[in-house]
């Protein structure tokens, strides 16, 4: 039997039961869509929280692509992979098998050699093992919306609002060496919903504009503000109508044209990829927006240019063992390990250990 819940895969935040902060992910009921009780869900504050309680205690599985899979006796399948390896499963192993794939539970694939993504689970009940075909349930696609070029120039060129980064950056930057950071990124600023605010726009590689992350920084220190609260959102939400469906793309995505031979190097800030790119300009710099957003869907784009992840401190092994996952799919990725051993703080990041040392 399938397990009958699933995290909630919109964009919508509630408040955490166990850090009070609008991080929390709520389990949806897969049949009416309605939401399973306050408690059951995942804080996306994976390493200061790291709550998750799930709705049902079963057996995860997760989904292997295959090319074939042939009964050899009544215990065992031969599975041919997607890459042509071929394997010998127990069939109670099987969880549920799709037209060209299926769930094999986890306990048995920690100690085989399959290659999987995390990501791409599902749980199913203690002795609801099945056997049988079960066709793929046809999940409508959600067409994203996309902001228009107008919006983005009149912020762009039009408006004459400053924000706090950009004042930080110009302590740390020449004149034109912000000028060109700005430019680069096309990095805006907005009084809406909060003063002096940055717009870090995400621009996709056919320079589609899928969308605007406002967020507030200190105009001293060069910190987001967190407190009362968070000062993290969306631009959608006051220019567009409330239909508007956020689409993603790796942050800096649309400089990967402009020069195919240089190396992909990524970090969590968008801040950090652009304070970078002046310290290191032979990389093209590109961020997450967050250490959770490392996923084969918004590297997709880039997966045949040679990658190196600068992940910050205590995040190393997190974005070690994601790389090794998107390396058995093909990509070429490496994770520098230049902050994890040091005595910085947890959180400290790349663009940290050079303004440092650029201060002497």
């Amino acid at each position: 039997m399938k397990f009958s819940n699933k995290l909630d895969p919109s964009s919508k935040k509630f408040v955490c039961p166990n850090c009070n902060k609008k991080t929390f992910v709520r389990y949806l009921e897969v049949e009416t869509l309605s939401y399973s009780a306050d408690e059951f869900g995942r804080c996306d504050r994976e390493s200061e929280c790291s709550y998750h309680k799930s709705p049902v205690i079963g057996i995860i599985g997760y989904s292997i692509p295959f090319l074939s899979l042939m009964s050899l006796t009544d215990k065992a399948y031969k599975l041919t992979a997607e890459n042509g390896t071929i394997h010998i499963v127990p069939k109670t192993v099987i969880m549920e098998q799709n037209e060209n794939s299926c769930f094999i539970a986890g306990w048995f694939l920690k100690n085989s050699k399959f290659s999987y993504l995390t990501n791409e689970c599902k749980f199913f009940e203690k002795g609801g093992i099945a056997n049988v075909f079960i066709p793929k349930e046809q999940i409508p696609k959600v067409v994203p919306n996309y902001h228009s070029l107008e919006l983005l120039d009149k912020l762009y060129c039009n408006d004459l609002n400053t924000d706090n980064l950009t004042e930080f950056l110009k302590t740390k930057f020449t004149n034109e060496e912000v000028f060109k950071m700005k430019q680069d990124y096309l990095i805006t600023a907005t009084n809406t919903p909060w003063n002096n605010s940055t717009v870090f726009w995400r621009i996709d590689n056919n320079e589609t504009v899928c969308g605007g992350k406002i967020m507030q920084y200190d105009r001293y220190r060069g910190k987001r503000i967190k407190e009362p609260h968070n000062k993290t959102t969306w631009i959608h939400k006051y220019y567009e109508k409330s239909s508007f469906k956020l689409s993603h793309c790796l942050f800096g995505l649309h400089l990967i044209v402009e020069d195919y031979s240089k190396i992909i190097a990524i970090t969590e800030s968008e801040k950090t990829a652009i304070i970078m790119s002046r310290f290191i300009p032979e990389y093209i710099w590109l961020a997450t927006g967050g250490k959770g957003n490392l996923k084969f869907e918004l590297l997709q784009p880039i997966k045949k240019r040679i990658i190196v992840l600068f992940p910050d401190k205590s995040e190393y092994n997190d974005w070690l063992s994601k790389a090794t996952e998107l390396n058995s799919k093909g990509f070429k990725i490496s994770v520098s390990d230049i902050l994890e051993n040091t005595d910085y703080p947890k959180g400290f990041d790349l663009a940290d250990l050079y303004l440092s040392l650029e201060n002497g």
